[in-house]
């Protein structure tokens, strides 16, 4: 299974979620306000490179909303 490590919410019912497997694998799941699809932006064992995108992700889905 896995487990939530981190996790942000915006405005709209987005989210981004940094999850850790069983596997010790790590994953970066993003929910987008407006398509409300799930995107996965990183799968791997980095957990440096996980948290980067994680961070990043965070910081464009607040751009992405303040646009609109």
């Amino acid at each position: 299974m896995f487990r939530i490590t981190r996790q942000a919410q915006g405005k709209h019912g987005s989210f981004v979620k940094l999850a850790q497997f069983d596997s010790e694998d790590y994953a970066v799941i993003v929910r987008s306000p407006f398509d409300m699809r799930l995107h996965q932006r990183y799968i791997g064992p980095d957990l440096a490179k996980a948290d980067e995108i994680f961070t990043a992700e965070v910081t464009r889905m607040a751009d992405m909303v303040d646009e609109r």
